[in-house]
Parts: C-alpha cells; sequence; structure tokens
C-alpha cells in the first residue's frame, strides 16, 4: 500500500499547475462540463476526447479528460492522449504534469522518474518539471527525495528558483531555520514574497520563535529579513515590536512602502488588541503622509479610527483637527472616525469638549451616530454630576436607551423610586451584557431600599460610575447606617463588601460581617455568606470556607448565588480531607 500524507503547506506552494487557457466558448467542452456537473463522467469523457481529436494540447479537454478517467477508474486510458500532445508540442506543461500524477495514481513510482527527466530535458529553464515532480513526492511522504528534487532544479536554473518551494516544503518538515532562509533567498529576488514569507513563518512553534528571529535579524539582518522579521512578529501578535522594525525598513520607493504598510496595517487588524490597532494607526498615518491628497486624507481617517480603537484619544484628535475644520469638504470615512474620537473624548471625562465637538461636526456625522453620542455625551455630563445638561441633552428623546440613562441619573440623584421605574422601561436588553447586569443589580438594591430618595447612596453609585471604587465602598458603608436594618442596610453594606471583594479591599471582612448582623434571613444574607466563604477560602481556611457555603445552600436554596456556592464548594472540598 502506498502511504500518502497530508501536507497543507506543501500544497500550497507546489501545487498543480494552474492552466493557461481557461476558456469554454466551445460547444464540446461546455457540453463535457456540463455532463461532469451532472455525474455522468464516461459521457463528459467521450467529449473531451472529441475535443482533443481536434486539438491534443487543449487545455480545459485535458484536465477534464483526467478528472472523468480518476471518476471512472480508467486512469489508464489518458497515455494515448498525452502521447498526441506530446507529439504537438513536446514542452506542454498541463500534458507533463497529468503525466506525472497519472503514473503516481497507478503506482508506477518507477516510471515517474524517467517521466519527470524527459519534461525537464524539453523545458530545460522551466521550474514547472521540478515543482510538479517534487510535489508529487512530497504528497508520498518522503520530504527529503522532494528537497533533493528542488535542491537539483534550484542549481540547474540558478538563481532564486524554487526557493519559495523550499520553503514551504522546510515548513512542512519543521526546519523553521532552514524556512527562514529560503523565504529570505526568495524575497530578496522577489520582494512581494515578503508577505508570503511572513504568514508562513509565523507558524513557528513558541519554542522555534527565537531561532527564526535569530536567522531573520542576526545571521541574514538585512532590509528585506527585517521586513520579513516584521511581518512575522505582528502574526506572533506583537505589532509594537513589529511596526517599529517596519518602520526603520521601508523601501525608498514610495509605492513599495505604500504596500508594505498596507499589508502591515491588515496583519495588524487581525491582532484585535489596542497594540494592534495603535500600530496599525501608525502605519496609516505612514500612508497619508507619502499619498497626500484625497488618498493621504483618506488613510488619515483609517490612522484616526485606528487610534480611537486604541484607545488613543490625542493622537486621534491630532489627526482629525485639521480635516474636521471643514466637515462639508472632508472625505468619505470621517464620520466614524469622528464618532470614535468624540466617544473617547465622552469617556475620558471631557463632556465639554465631546459636546463642542459634535456640535462643530454634526454635518460629518450620520443621524443615528448623532443620537447615539448625544447619548455618549450625556453620560459623561451625568459622570461629572451635571443633571441639568442631561436633561437638556436628552430632551424628548423616549427611546429605552434615553429611559436607562434617565435611570441612571435619577440613581445619582438618590431617587430610588423614579432609578426603578425607569430602568423598569427600559427593559433587560438594552446595552451590553455588563451594562444591562449593572442596571439590574443597581435597581434590586434601590427596589430594596423600599424609600423615595436617599442621596447619600446615589452619591456612592456616582462615585462608582467615576471610577473610585474605593470612594464608593466607604460612601456606602456610611449611607448603609442612616437605612432601616432589614429595608435596605444589610443589601448596601453586602454590596460594598462585593466591591471590597473584587480589588481585594480590607473592608470587605467587616461589611459582610455588617451585613449579617443587619439582616440575617433577607435577601442579601446569602451574599454576604458567600463573600466570608470566598475570603476564607483565599485565606486557606478551606474549612470555615466548607462551612459557610454548606450552611448558605441549606439556608437559602432559592437564591441566586447558590449555583455560585456550589461551584466553589466543589472547589473547597477538593482541599479539605475527608472526616
Amino acid at each position: 500500500m502506498r502511504v500518502v500524507s497530508a501536507i497543507p503547506l506543501v500544497v500550497v506552494a507546489l501545487g498543480t499547475l494552474a492552466p493557461r487557457v481557461l476558456t469554454a466558448q466551445d460547444p464540446q467542452i461546455a457540453a463535457a462540463l456540463d455532463l461532469e456537473r451532472q455525474g455522468r463522467p464516461r459521457e463528459a469523457a467521450e467529449r473531451f476526447a472529441d475535443v482533443l481529436g481536434r486539438d491534443p494540447t487543449q487545455t480545459i479537454a485535458l484536465l477534464g479528460m483526467e478528472r472523468t478517467l480518476q471518476a471512472t477508474g480508467e486512469v489508464e486510458r489518458i497515455f494515448p492522449f498525452l502521447t498526441r500532445a506530446f507529439a504537438a508540442r513536446a514542452d506542454e506543461a498541463i500534458a507533463h504534469a497529468i503525466e506525472l500524477r497519472a503514473l503516481s495514481t497507478l503506482g508506477r513510482d518507477s516510471e515517474i522518474t524517467a517521466a519527470a527527466e524527459q519534461w525537464i530535458a524539453v523545458a530545460p529553464e522551466s521550474t514547472e518539471p521540478y515543482r510538479e515532480w517534487a510535489f508529487l513526492i512530497a504528497q508520498g511522504g518522503d520530504l527529503g527525495a522532494a528537497r533533493t528534487i528542488l535542491l537539483q532544479g534550484q542549481a540547474a536554473i540558478g538563481g532564486a528558483a524554487l526557493q519559495p518551494e523550499l520553503a514551504q516544503l522546510a515548513v512542512a518538515a519543521g526546519q523553521w531555520v532552514n524556512a527562514a532562509r529560503h523565504w529570505h533567498a526568495a524575497a530578496v529576488a522577489t520582494p512581494s514574497f515578503i508577505g508570503a514569507a511572513g504568514l508562513s513563518l509565523s507558524q513557528a512553534h513558541d519554542e522555534q520563535r527565537p531561532a527564526v528571529l535569530q536567522v531573520l535579524l542576526g545571521e541574514l539582518g538585512d532590509t528585506t529579513a527585517r521586513r520579513i522579521a516584521a511581518d512575522v512578529l505582528v502574526g506572533w501578535g506583537r505589532p509594537g515590536e513589529a511596526w517599529a522594525l517596519l518602520d526603520a525598513n521601508l523601501p525608498a520607493a514610495p509605492a513599495a512602502a505604500i504596500d508594505l504598510l498596507r499589508r502591515f496595517a491588515d496583519r495588524a487588524r487581525q491582532v484585535g488588541t489596542p497594540e494592534g490597532a495603535r500600530a496599525r494607526g501608525y502605519a496609516y498615518e505612514r500612508i497619508a503622509d507619502l499619498q497626500g491628497g484625497v488618498a493621504g486624507q483618506r488613510a488619515r481617517i483609517e490612522a484616526a479610527r485606528a487610534f480611537a480603537e486604541a484607545g488613543d484619544r490625542p493622537a486621534a484628535e491630532r489627526l482629525l483637527g485639521v480635516i474636521a475644520r471643514d466637515p462639508a469638504t472632508a472625505p468619505p470615512g470621517t464620520g466614524e472616525a469622528l464618532v470614535a474620537l468624540i466617544g473617547l473624548m465622552a469617556d475620558a471625562g471631557r463632556a465639554a469638549d465631546a459636546e463642542r465637538r459634535l456640535d462643530q461636526w454634526r454635518s460629518a456625522i450620520p443621524e443615528s451616530d448623532q443620537e447615539q453620542l448625544r447619548r455618549r455625551v450625556a453620560r459623561a455630563w451625568a459622570r461629572e454630576g451635571n443633571f441639568a445638561r442631561v436633561d437638556t441633552l436628552l430632551g424628548p428623546d423616549s427611546t429605552v436607551e434615553a429611559s436607562a440613562l434617565r435611570g441612571w441619573v435619577a440613581l445619582f440623584r438618590g431617587n430610588m423610586a423614579e432609578a426603578v421605574e425607569r430602568f423598569r422601561d427600559a427593559g433587560p436588553f438594552v446595552g451590553s451584557r455588563d451594562e444591562a447586569t449593572r442596571r439590574t443589580v443597581a435597581a434590586a438594591l434601590a427596589q430594596r431600599l423600599n424609600v423615595e430618595s436617599a442621596p447619600a447612596v446615589g452619591a456612592a453609585f456616582l462615585a462608582l460610575e467615576r471610577g473610585d471604587t474605593a470612594a464608593a465602598i466607604g460612601t456606602f458603608a456610611e449611607a448603609a447606617k442612616a437605612l432601616p436594618a432589614t429595608e435596605g442596610r444589610g443589601d448596601v453594606l453586602a454590596f460594598a463588601g462585593q466591591l471590597a471583594l473584587r480589588r481585594t479591599d480590607a473592608r470587605a471582612r467587616a461589611l459582610f460581617e455588617a451585613s449579617l448582623a443587619a439582616d440575617s434571613t433577607g435577601p442579601a444574607a446569602p451574599v454576604a455568606e458567600l463573600g466570608l466563604a470566598e475570603l476564607a477560602w483565599r485565606s486557606g481556611d478551606a474549612a470555615t470556607a466548607q462551612r459557610r457555603l454548606a450552611q448558605l445552600i441549606l439556608a437559602h436554596p432559592e437564591s441566586a448565588v447558590v449555583p455560585e456556592a456550589r461551584r466553589l464548594l466543589d472547589r473547597v472540598r477538593g482541599a479539605v480531607p475527608n472526616s
């Protein structure tokens, strides 16, 4: 039995020859292809045979005959057609490739070498015979013999012939250092191979990566090798290093530099991290400098959008400042970048700047985005405590998004009843999952207080919104003192304890214990018990953690925290010896 290995990397580079002509205008060819599609290979073969009777080298017919005879198990019948093709044109590449494949399929391996050498004799300057021959041998699993064939071809033809194929063969064999050397040789001769080299070498396993970089940046070390290394590094998720390397090694010719930069930007986009977005921004900014005019403006927009995605507001604002002075003449794509930038300003707490820019650039921003940005700016004003400005910006907005924001504003003002009502109007599906969860938790806590107003609790939520969790914890703890023990005090203390637990704040234990002391049977009690169990587990007291979790599950079987308690109990039991 012949062994055929799956070698996908080799297939990429050493695949079968592409036909020179792919036209099916001949009615006989069209009819044959239609019969083939219908699953009637014998009839299709007859039509292909008719075409080859008139034109022995007709590409589509030769390939069609190969396929149909494979389908019927009559591969042997292909040889007379190939003989006539060789008589008409001795160096017909498609016919020679079909001959090699047919011999391989029939297991006549001893004849493959002679057939390949005959092809080489009639086409001594062509890489195709070596490529097809090596491909067949590699498919059979003998990578060493395939490499020998390619090296033979490389020596015969000279230059960088077959270097890409040698590189891919080295990759298939796991010889990453050799692959880097071959890809480098290919790219020196043909710079367009830099991209293929980067894609191929970026598949190197972690333990091979230092050696690959050493070859590219140390042993080889020229401009081509550094450009390949940049492509490889971005493929490894290291776009910052990649950009520094590429930026220092760009071609002097603008067109060549732009091609490399665009490829780099596309690769950096796939990284999907802020660092990748920032590197993409640098690349597009360099493209803008090289292009100028409208094309340069569009590249500058792409750069600004990338910097905005990376969270680099100053860079995005710097690039957009000039463009946005006259929104009416701004190039396509400006609106999306402006949306991202205004959103960054709002999220950074620059409500006034964000609102000013929104007004200034309104004509360049789609109306649907204007509505979303207005609410985002309103949220920024809410974080600053300027609730009147929020009311003005929202105006008559009756969307569920606006209801959700009005609920937060009511909460920050301490209007608990209104907050619950607004959150209920918004529903559970507005915004991201995280936002919906935060809104649900806040509404539940506000409802438990059973009061119209609790300004101190509102102030604590506002501190939390501003990102000052430490201050929020203290404010919640202080606000709890004014609440009835079983109508909100335990709930607020447990909520503050959860915040402290997440940030490893030493106040967590006292807050959970105070919550249980205030209300040991209410909805907050299992939350506090779970928190204390988590603290015990973290401190190494697995026995106490197990006892608290078991008590929680028995005493509060309907609590929403029971599934989490069970998961923690499973972990704890693994650390507690059986008694």
